[in-house]
């Protein structure tokens, strides 16, 4: 492995993708698989927390041991990775719904705003809005904004690795309490919204993924054998127990007990074990991840994620109804984005902040 670099860990964004991709579009065909493989592929939500795992455990991994961190950097790095990209397709969203819808006044000019600053996440009423699966980014850039602040406080002590979630969710709670009655577009509505949808609720996962940057420093002469196995079993069983507790169409996240599978125990039984395993073992799924072609469809899975719903799916379906067309293409256009646009801004941003 080099240093701050793990290739396994870039193929595992691209899984975390495809299975969004596979909760949004449920490939299964309950009437032939059977009710209880179709709920199975509906959890595949669980490639958020994916993401949030290891977004934390890489920032951590690169910048724990760092007292100062040169913020200005840090946050331009984070903002060059994640926002032109962003800012294109949506504002593309926003252009093709005006247009269809003859119109663009203060309100869509309003949603766009929050949609563009990330601040849509914070409503209930909105978090859909634009790029529908983009709600998470807001979560991911309270986490990137945070995070510097976190590691001060946990370098003092490792205790602050419980007590962080602990406050966060509890703050989240009172802001929900003082928002009650608000009415005010949504904004923090409901504890639900608060633990499924917002940094309050999520924060266990990013901090998940801070705890295992600091045990894998920490590890010299790796001894244990079967651990990614032993992850990729959890993560099957936190999905099976998802599946079982759902109600009706929802999600097993609908209930508190999914709540706690969702950002606690898979995260730290499924996700964890499997990314720890496949930084130190040698198996067939870490030689298929550390692969060209998975190490290629990583890095353009962010977009893959932004586009898997939204304008370019609407204008493929229109072609074709077939969903593994639409994945294929959708891959391919991903590459190209990544490619041409999301790199090439990305570096252009980057040696500027250098030259300056």
């Amino acid at each position: 492995m080099r240093d701050n670099y793990f290739k396994a860990l870039t193929g595992v964004r691209a899984i975390a993708a495809y299975l969004v991709f596979c909760h949004h579009y449920n490939p299964i065909d309950e009437d032939f698989f059977g009710r209880t493989i179709f709920d199975l592929f509906r959890e595949f939500h669980i490639g958020v927390t994916i993401f949030f795992v290891l977004s934390g455990f890489l920032i951590s991994y690169r910048y724990f041991d760092e007292e100062k961190i040169n913020i200005r950097y840090y946050l331009g790095k984070r903002f060059a990775r994640i926002y032109p990209i962003y800012f294109i397709l949506t504002t593309i969203t926003f252009l093709r719904d005006a247009i269809n819808h003859s119109k663009w006044d203060i309100n869509t000019l309003g949603l766009y705003s929050l949609n563009i600053t990330f601040l849509r996440g914070f409503f209930d009423d909105f978090k859909f809005t634009g790029i529908a699966q983009g709600w998470s980014l807001t979560v991911e850039e309270c986490f990137y904004f945070l995070a510097p602040l976190f590691f001060v406080f946990i370098r003092k002590s490792k205790t602050y690795l419980f007590t962080i979630p602990i406050f966060f969710i509890i703050m989240g709670f009172f802001i929900v309490f003082l928002c009650n009655g608000l009415n005010f577009y949504g904004l923090m509505r409901s504890s639900n919204f608060m633990l499924d949808f917002t940094f309050f609720g999520r924060v266990t996962e990013f901090i998940i993924g801070i705890s295992l940057s600091i045990v894998v420093k920490k590890v010299r002469n790796p001894n244990i054998k079967g651990i990614t196995f032993f992850g990729i079993i959890a993560i099957l069983i936190c999905i099976y127990s998802l599946s079982i507790l759902k109600v009706g169409n929802g999600n097993g996240t609908d209930c508190i007990l999914g709540k706690i599978i969702n950002t606690l125990l898979l995260p730290i039984f499924g996700i964890a074990p499997l990314f720890y395993g496949l930084i130190f073992e040698k198996t067939i799924l870490s030689r298929v991840l550390e692969s060209k072609i998975f190490v290629l469809l990583g890095k353009s899975s962010y977009v893959f994620y932004l586009i898997h719903m939204g304008i370019f799916a609407v204008i493929l379906n229109k072609i074709s109804h077939n969903l593994l067309f639409l994945f294929i293409v959708l891959n391919g256009i991903s590459v190209l984005m990544f490619k041409y646009i999301e790199l090439p801004i990305n570096l252009f941003i980057r040696n500027r902040m250098v030259k300056e």
